[in-house]
């Protein structure tokens, strides 16, 4: 495939994963290929390279009768991913310290302070993405490439129901201000150094996980936002 063809193909899938993490697109809603068409400015023969690129990574399915539609999480599905990601989080931090990686750190100060801009400014879909970042880099103060690959990956199937599990807490929390304090308690804790404090911090980062009702009827087991 040529380089600008393949360029193109990249491009496309970080769109569309994009809309699909901000809640432009739903769990089990269908993917038009005429309409992404016109919306992402491209053919057909990238876009269609595009979605079975994302069907590899698990994030919508392809089938002959329902063509493309997001991968929509069963309850099971979406407590087993976040109690996954509060082990390898923790895993991370015990890996990383004393010496943890300081350009992670930095990092994570960079996404804290994008999240503190988006919720003055109520962008949930810039809050979905600095939540990312911040995660992403904790994990990557380890230092572990392994680790860090199967987290993105996790991260990556999380984030079908992130945004509606954002949109829900906000709700109850009337703005997006206690999620931003939680990252700020958690990344205080980092730069002082102490483990003990660092897995406290990281066991009280967790509440309440509101899973959408499209995943189940089981709204009130333990998560992460």
């Amino acid at each position: 495939m040529p380089i600008e063809q393949r360029s193109l193909v990249d491009l496309a899938v970080d769109e569309i994963q994009r809309l699909i993490h901000t809640g432009m697109y739903k769990p089990g809603e269908k993917l038009r290929e005429e309409q992404l068409s016109e919306e992402l400015g491209i053919s057909r023969p990238p876009l269609r390279e595009a979605l079975r690129e994302l069907a590899q990574r698990g994030i919508v399915e392809q089938s002959p009768r329902r063509g493309t539609r997001v991968v929509s999480l069963s309850a099971r599905e979406v407590i087993e991913i976040y109690t996954l990601r509060a082990a390898l989080e923790n895993f991370a931090a015990v890996s990383a310290f004393p010496h943890p990686n300081p350009e992670s750190i930095a990092k994570m100060r960079d996404a804290l302070q994008d999240m503190s801009k988006a919720a003055a400014s109520s962008d949930h879909a810039e809050i979905v993405r600095s939540n990312r970042d911040f995660h992403v880099a904790l994990v990557s103060m380890a230092d572990h490439s392994l680790l860090l690959r199967t987290y993105i990956g996790l991260m990556d199937t999380m984030q079908l129901c992130m945004s509606d599990n954002l949109r829900a807490e906000t709700t109850r929390a009337g703005d997006y201000e206690s999620g931003v304090k939680r990252h700020e308690v958690l990344l205080e804790s980092i730069e002082k150094g102490d483990l003990s404090q660092i897995l406290a911090a990281l066991q009280d980062h967790g509440e309440r996980q509101v899973i959408p009702e499209d995943h189940g009827d089981s709204p009130d087991e333990e998560g992460q936002v």
